[in-house]
């Protein structure tokens, strides 16, 4: 979930929604119970999967929590985009986690394309897309804390804009925030008292665990300050820096959605402190690291920074025939725009030639619709291509579900599905000072376990294979 700055308008983040939300049609049964079922199915070798990962430097822990699904989604298109289970919200567009502040329970969304921890002040404000106050229940977001319990920050001010064009914004404060059995005492945080959301009626805010650089403070009077931007430790780099998640890891997984599965269902996990044991998930034993890449804009003055989970991409295969890689160039620096992995994100957008590339390959050969995003939509009962990714020298395929997601009712008439890889409209992807790269969202990290290790700036991938 990107804090970019473009907007779309609300009839096509309805439509949208639409495609995504009706991209359910899997088996009638829980995730858990599949996962069960894949891992009765599927023949793990744990030795493999455990010395591979220690070869990488990857801990296994115990501190595996749950994340569940969320309808809000911070897409362009879409409108959104300890161990524990991770939760799909509505149609599992976004992944909720439960955080505990100040001794009270609040379900946040988890994002890793932005860094602040924001919830709604009881007496918050709610505007529809063109800034007039509507009803607060409109927003369909539940209540944050009554205040800050350990003081507020007087000159300091939490504005965020989402590409969907959703923004919040508010005051920064401290509160004792724990997760996961870690906790932070004197955490900043926001409330935000100004909010523009699509929400799932029952998160109360976000929590991002992108790196420092990217908080979404400013000082009211940016000159007293040099005009330079405020920062701080968000919860999972204040964590980290404790001494209270070692090594300094986390890990995201993501189930695949069942039909039935409403808001809260379990969507995925969420480690502290490394990967969950290879006993309990169905890794292929496929497994790679590659640097995160700092961002940088010579042009614009920004110096180079860890910003958001940039890597490399080496190239794709469709179908066994191997492709190079394809992403704009960045002028000033003359490198090759990096890929994001964000589980904010549905799909994953990238390089119109390789969605082509993909699109190409299906049996029949699906058409792009200029009335509906310009994308491809191919029928339902298509032969689906076999598509993989490599990274770090290793490829990591994509399940055929992900590849082409479900029923897409709306402008496209049924029958027809959508294909899970959209190019970016041809001024986004064209070489430029700050061009769009490729983004890699959550039906590709359906297929890997990501493993982000901020303390040696690096990404790892596990492949894994539900059922």
């Amino acid at each position: 979930m990107h804090n970019l700055f473009s907007h779309s308008s609300l009839s096509a983040l309805t439509l949208l929604a639409t495609l995504v939300s009706a991209s359910s049609s899997l088996e009638d049964v829980s995730q858990p119970e599949r996962a069960r079922r894949g891992l009765l199915d599927f023949e793990i070798d744990i030795d493999l999967n455990t010395r591979l990962i220690a070869e990488l430097g990857i801990a296994i822990t115990g501190n595996v929590l749950p994340l569940t699904s969320s309808g809000i989604t911070l897409d362009v298109g879409f409108g959104r985009g300890g161990h524990g289970l991770v939760e799909n919200v509505s149609a599992g567009r976004s992944y909720a986690i439960t955080i505990n502040i100040d001794g009270s329970d609040y379900d946040v969304i988890l994002d890793t394309g932005s860094s602040d921890l924001w919830l709604t002040k009881h007496d918050f404000v709610c505007e529809d897309v063109n800034g007039t106050v509507i009803e607060q229940k409109e927003c369909y977001i539940g209540p944050g804390p009554p205040g800050f319990s350990e003081g507020s920050i007087d000159d300091q001010i939490f504005n965020i804009s989402y590409a969907d064009g959703e923004f919040a914004s508010g005051g920064y404060g401290f509160g004792t925030v724990s997760y996961g059995g870690v906790t932070v005492p004197k955490q900043q945080y926001a409330l935000v008292d100004t909010l523009y959301w699509f929400g799932d009626g029952f998160t109360s805010g976000l929590i991002g665990f992108g790196f420092p650089s990217i908080i979404a403070g400013v000082y009211k009077d940016p000159k007293s300050h040099n005009h330079t931007s405020p920062m701080y430790n968000p919860w999972i780099f204040s964590a980290i820096e404790n001494g209270d998640v070692v090594p300094g890891q986390f890990t995201i997984g993501l189930y695949r959605r069942g039909k039935n599965d409403t808001n809260g269902s379990p969507g995925g996990f969420l480690s502290l402190g490394g990967t969950p044991a290879p006993a309990n998930l169905p890794y292929t034993g496929v497994w790679a690291s590659t640097p995160i890449i700092q961002f940088q804009s010579p042009h614009y003055n920004i110096s180079p920074r860890y910003s958001t989970y940039h890597f490399q991409v080496d190239g794709f295969t469709v179908n066994g025939e191997f492709m190079q890689w394809v992403a704009p160039i960045q002028n000033d620096t003359g490198l090759t725009a990096p890929s994001t992995l964000d589980i904010g994100t549905t799909l994953t957008y990238l390089h119109s030639k390789v969605v082509d590339a993909i699109a190409q390959a299906f049996d029949p050969v699906p058409d792009r619709y200029p009335e509906v995003f310009n994308q491809y939509y191919p029928f339902c009962n298509s032969t689906v291509p076999e598509v993989s990714f490599r990274i770090g020298g290793q490829d990591f395929a994509v399940n055929p579900r992900d590849v082409l997601i479900g029923d897409a009712e709306s402008n496209v008439s049924n029958g027809f599905c959508t294909l899970g890889f959209w190019s970016r409209p041809a001024e986004q992807e064209a070489d430029g000072y700050l061009p769009s790269g490729p983004l890699f969202g959550a039906n590709f990290m359906r297929n890997v376990v990501a493993v982000h290790d901020v303390e040696r700036y690096q990404l790892t991938f596990g492949g894994v294979h539900w059922d």
